[in-house]
C-alpha cells in the first residue's frame, strides 16, 4: 500500500492563543518576547542552544513595573546605589542590561535599589527572581520585605560559585532559594518566600564589591530582567507592557535594516539591534541629553581641526546620510575640538568604521584647563575581530562594519573647564590607511545615549550648487539657497544640510550636450540620450574595443599643473544594469579613469551607487613632475571586458576627493563654500508608563472533528519536561474532550504524580492510581501513553502500566495540549517535546514500550 505524507506547519493544525507579553529562549540562545499574534514559544537552552520543545505555562503576572529599567526613578529607589542603562548585552541579546554600582564609601549590604508594591494583608507566597551578572563584583543580596524591616528575606549569593544561603526573619518564611547558569555569563538568582500578612512588600537588589567591603564607584553587577509574581517557583521572564507618552524632541533609533532613523517628537522609538537584526525591537527610553560637539555628522569642517589629514565626506553614514568623512594620509597634529564641561562627568563617543587602516584608531579625553589627559583609546578595525584598549573603553558594533566606542570620564573635570576630545589620531602619525568618523558626541552622564545630532543653519553660499530632490533628480539650488539634499540611492533616508567647501569643475561642457565635439579627443564612442538623476545627454561605448585596438577613449585637455593632486568623476550606467567594476586598465575592469594620460589604479578609485542603477565612479592622482600630456576622461582599453556602456557629469577637480557635482556649459564653473552655523543640541527625555504586567496562559488546541480522530478508540501518546509542581492542585497534561464532564486525559499533581483520569456524561472518573516523578528532575524527560477503548483506558508513564475502567467513550471536540479541551487554562508549567495520536487503541505491552 502507498502511504502519502503530507507535511503540516503547526498553525495548520494548532489553535494556539494566550502568552501575550511572555518570553521564551531563541535558537541564539537569546531571551525574546513573544511575537504578536498566535505565534507559539518555541524554547531553548540557553546553554546548549538544544530545543527544549513548546513551552506552555499557565498565568502569571510580573507585579514589577520597568522591570529591565531599573534607572527609572519612578519605580525604583535608589540608596546609596547608581544604576547606569545600557552597559552590557543582556540576556535578550541586546544593549539593555543595567549596571548596578555600588557607590564610593558605601557599605556592601547598604547600598541598593528597590520597588515597593501593594499587596492583600494576608500571608502570600511569591517568587523573586533578577538576571545577574559580574561587573566588577562576584556577589550580592536579594532581598524583600514587608511593611517592617524585620520581616524579611535577605539572601546572599556568589555568581561565580552559584552559591546562595541566609534565611527569613520575623514573619517572613523562606520556601526556596537558588542561582541558574543562563548562559554567557549569565545567571538567574531565585527566592520563593511567604510574606506576613502586612499591605506592603519591597524587593530590592544589593550590589557587591569587587574586594574589600566598601564600594569604589565603579564595581557592581550588570543586572536585567527583575520580576516577582505569585506562586512557588519562579515562570519565564514576564515582559512589562510599556508606552512612550511623550518626548518634545526628535531622537534617534535603528529599523529593520539596522539604518539609524530619526524619530519625530512625540513618536515612540521602537529599535532594533543593530549588532543582531533578527531579534525583535525593544522600546527606547532615555533621559535628557544634550550633545555638546558642534558639526557632529560634519567632521571635515571646523571647529575639527583635520591634523593635517586628507578628510573627504560624502561616505555613507550609520543613518544613511553620505556624510561619513574617511580620514586618510599622514597626521601633523592632532584632530580635535573643544567645549565647555557641563558636568563632572561627560560621556565622549563616535561611530568608526574601516576602510584600508592597517594601524590604531586614535581616541582622547582631555581637559584642557587643567592640562590632564584621560585614559586615551587605541582602535583596531582592521583583522577578524576589532577591539579597543584603554582601560574604561568599550566599542560596540553598531551594524554594517561600524562600531561605537564610548568612554566615560574618570579625570577630575569641573563644570566649565575646557575639555578636547581627540580623533583618530592624537598627534603626527604615518599615512596607515583610511577609516570612516562620524556621529562624534559629548554629553553629561556616566553613560553614552543615542546619538544626537548638531543642529546645522545654513547661512550662505554665493554660487549655485547641485543636491538630490526626493524623486532622485539632481536639481540645481540658487545662490544663496541651502541645499537640502537626499540620499539618491535611498530616498526614504531624511534629507540633510550639505556643507562643502569651494571647489572647480575643470572641465568645460561636462554633460557633452553637444554630442562628441564636447570630447576633444576621442575614438570608438558615441553620443548618448539620458533619462536618469536629471541629465539629458553623455557619451557612450556601444562596442568594445576590436582585437588589436589599443583603446576607445572620451577625454578633454584641461590645464593641469605639475606635482598636483587632482580627482575626476563621473555617472556610469551600464548597458547590462548590473554595477560596473573599479576602474583599472585591464582584467575585469570594464573601463579606466585618466588624468593627465594616465590610468588611475582601482586603489585610487571609490564607486558610488546613487540610484537607478547610476553609479557615481571617481579616481584621483597626483601629476608628475612634467606633464606633457593633460588628456583626462575615460578610457576603454583592449584588455578591459567586452560590456558597454554610458556616462555622464565629468568632472576633474584641483582636491584629494570629488565633491558634489558641478554642471559646466561653455566654461569651468566654481561653487563656493556653503556656509552654516552649527549648535549643541539637545534631545528630551522620553516620557514612558509601565506597571504590573499579566502574561496569559498558553492555550494550544487540536479540532477532533477534521476526521482524524477515532471516537470509538485510540491513542494519545506525549513527551515532555518534568513539570514544575507545587503552586495549585493537579493540572492537565494533555487531554481529549468535549466538556468537563466528557474527556479522558492524563493530569499531573501538585506533589509530582501522574495519572489517567476519565469522565463520562458528567461524573468524574474512573481515573487510574498515580506515577510518582520524584525520581525525575525538573525538566527531565517524561513520556506518557493513554489508550482508550470500550475495554478501558490503558496509561502508562515511563514504561510503567495501569489501567482503568472506562464504561463508554465520551464525544470528542478538542484535543488539548498542556490545557483543558473544553476552553484552556491549568496549564502546567512544562516544555511539550511530542505529541502524537494514533485512531486504535493498543495492547498492554504496546502502551508499555511506547513509553520505555
Amino acid at each position: 500500500m502507498t502511504t502519502t505524507l503530507t507535511e503540516k506547519t503547526f498553525a495548520e493544525l494548532f489553535t494556539f492563543a494566550g502568552a501575550a507579553q511572555g518570553t521564551f529562549v531563541n535558537a541564539q540562545g537569546w531571551i525574546q518576547p513573544k511575537p504578536p499574534g498566535p505565534v507559539p514559544r518555541f524554547d531553548h537552552d540557553p546553554l546548549t542552544k538544544v530545543a527544549k520543545g513548546l513551552l506552555i505555562e499557565s498565568t502569571r503576572t510580573n507585579l514589577l513595573s520597568f522591570s529591565s529599567r531599573f534607572d527609572r526613578s519612578s519605580a525604583w529607589t535608589r540608596s546609596g546605589a547608581t544604576p547606569v542603562p545600557d552597559a552590557a548585552i543582556a540576556p535578550n541579546g541586546r544593549w539593555d542590561a543595567c549596571k548596578l554600582i555600588l557607590n564610593s564609601t558605601n557599605n556592601a549590604g547598604n547600598g541598593h535599589i528597590s520597588q515597593s508594591i501593594a499587596k492583600a494583608a494576608t500571608a502570600t507566597t511569591y517568587a523573586y527572581s533578577f538576571y545577574a551578572k559580574p561587573a566588577g563584583a562576584l556577589n550580592g543580596w536579594i532581598y524583600a520585605r514587608g511593611a517592617a524591616g524585620v520581616d524579611c528575606v535577605s539572601i546572599p549569593f556568589n555568581l561565580s560559585t552559584m552559591v546562595v544561603s541566609g534565611a527569613a526573619s520575623g514573619g517572613f518564611v523562606d520556601v526556596s532559594k537558588r542561582v541558574v547558569d543562563v548562559g554567557n555569563g549569565w545567571r538567574r538568582v531565585e527566592i520563593v518566600f511567604t510574606t506576613d500578612a502586612s499591605a506592603t512588600l519591597v524587593a530590592a537588589i544589593y550590589p557587591g564589591t569587587a574586594s574589600g567591603s566598601v564600594g569604589n564607584g565603579v564595581d557592581g553587577l550588570y543586572i536585567w530582567g527583575a520580576q516577582l509574581e505569585e506562586g512557588r517557583f519562579p515562570s519565564s521572564y514576564i515582559c512589562n507592557v510599556e508606552a512612550l507618552s511623550g518626548r518634545a524632541s526628535i531622537g534617534s533609533y535603528y529599523d529593520a535594516d539596522g539604518v539609524m532613523r530619526y524619530a519625530g517628537a512625540g513618536v515612540a522609538r521602537n529599535s532594533y539591534e543593530p549588532s543582531n537584526l533578527t531579534l525583535p525591537p525593544l522600546l527606547m527610553v532615555e533621559e535628557q541629553r544634550t550633545n555638546i560637539l558642534l558639526k557632529s555628522g560634519d567632521m571635515h569642517l571646523s571647529p575639527w581641526t583635520g591634523g593635517g589629514m586628507s578628510r573627504v565626506t560624502g561616505r555613507l553614514a550609520p543613518d544613511g546620510t553620505l556624510r561619513a568623512v574617511e580620514f586618510s594620509g599622514t597626521s601633523t597634529t592632532p584632530n580635535t575640538q573643544s567645549a565647555v564641561a557641563t558636568a563632572t562627568v561627560m560621556t565622549y563617543s563616535i561611530y568608526l568604521k574601516n576602510v584600508s587602516r592597517t594601524a590604531n584608531v586614535d581616541l582622547l579625553l582631555r581637559n584642557t584647563t587643567t592640562a590632564t589627559n584621560d585614559i586615551g583609546a587605541g582602535v583596531i578595525l582592521h583583522g577578524a575581530n576589532p577591539l579597543i584598549s584603554g582601560a574604561g573603553w568599550e566599542m560596540r558594533d553598531a551594524g554594517n562594519g561600524w562600531f561605537r566606542c564610548i568612554y566615560t570620564s574618570r579625570i577630575a573635570i569641573a563644570v566649565g573647564d575646557v575639555l578636547t576630545v581627540y580623533a583618530v589620531v592624537s598627534g603626527p602619525r604615518a599615512d596607515n590607511g583610511a577609516c570612516l568618523a562620524w556621529g562624534a558626541q559629548l554629553e553629561a552622564g556616566a553613560f553614552a545615549t543615542s546619538y544626537i545630532p548638531s543642529t546645522e543653519t545654513f547661512t550662505s553660499r554665493a554660487s549655485i550648487g547641485t543636491y538630490f530632490d526626493s524623486t532622485g533628480v539632481m536639481k540645481t539650488a540658487a545662490a544663496g539657497a541651502a541645499r537640502m539634499t537626499y540620499n539618491p540611492a535611498d530616498l526614504t533616508i531624511a534629507p540633510w544640510l550639505m556643507q562643502e567647501v569651494s571647489s572647480t569643475n575643470l572641465l568645460a561642457e561636462s554633460e557633452f550636450r553637444n554630442g562628441l565635439a564636447d570630447a576633444s579627443v576621442r575614438i570608438g564612442c558615441a553620443a548618448a540620450s539620458w533619462s536618469e538623476l536629471g541629465f539629458a545627454t553623455g557619451i557612450a561605448f556601444p562596442a568594445p574595443p576590436p582585437a588589436g585596438t589599443f583603446a576607445f577613449y572620451a577625454a578633454k585637455s584641461p590645464v593641469l599643473a605639475p606635482s598636483t593632486t587632482y580627482v575626476i568623476s563621473c555617472f556610469v550606467k551600464m548597458d547590462d544594469g548590473g554595477a560596473p567594476s573599479m576602474p583599472a586598465s585591464g582584467g575585469a575592469a570594464d573601463f579606466a579613469l585618466v588624468i593627465a594620460n594616465s590610468a588611475i589604479s582601482a586603489f585610487a578609485c571609490t564607486m558610488t551607487h546613487v540610484g537607478g542603477g547610476v553609479y557615481r565612479v571617481t579616481g584621483t592622482r597626483t601629476t608628475d613632475a612634467s606633464v606633457p600630456s593633460t588628456v583626462s576622461g575615460i578610457w576603454k582599453y583592449g584588455t578591459n571586458s567586452a560590456r558597454t556602456f554610458k556616462f555622464t557629469g565629468l568632472q576633474l577637480e584641483q582636491a584629494s576627493s570629488a565633491s558634489s557635482y558641478i554642471p559646466t556649459t561653455t566654461a569651468a564653473v566654481t561653487r563656493l563654500a556653503d556656509g552654516a552655523t552649527s549648535a549643541t543640541t539637545t534631545r528630551q527625555a522620553d516620557a514612558a508608563t509601565s506597571g504590573a504586567t499579566t502574561r496569559a496562559g498558553d492555550l494550544v488546541l487540536v479540532d477532533a472533528k477534521k476526521g482524524w480522530c477515532n471516537a470509538a478508540e485510540g491513542t494519545i501518546f506525549m513527551e515532555f519536561g518534568r513539570p514544575k509542581e507545587g503552586d495549585t492542585t493537579a493540572r492537565n497534561l494533555v487531554e481529549i474532550g468535549t466538556a468537563v464532564g466528557n474527556r479522558v486525559g492524563i493530569g499531573f499533581t501538585a506533589s509530582a504524580l501522574a495519572y489517567a483520569y476519565s469522565a463520562v456524561n458528567g461524573p468524574s472518573g474512573p481515573n487510574t492510581v498515580s506515577v510518582g516523578l520524584q525520581g525525575t528532575p525538573v525538566g527531565g524527560p517524561v513520556k506518557v501513553a493513554l489508550s482508550y477503548g470500550a475495554d478501558g483506558l490503558r496509561f502508562a508513564c515511563n514504561g510503567q502500566l495501569l489501567k482503568a475502567a472506562l464504561p463508554t467513550v465520551p464525544p470528542f471536540a478538542n484535543l488539548g495540549v498542556g490545557n483543558l479541551s473544553y476552553g484552556g487554562s491549568n496549564q502546567p508549567f512544562f516544555h511539550v517535546r511530542a505529541v502524537r495520536y494514533q485512531p486504535q487503541k493498543l495492547t498492554d505491552a504496546e502502551v508499555v514500550a511506547l513509553t520505555a
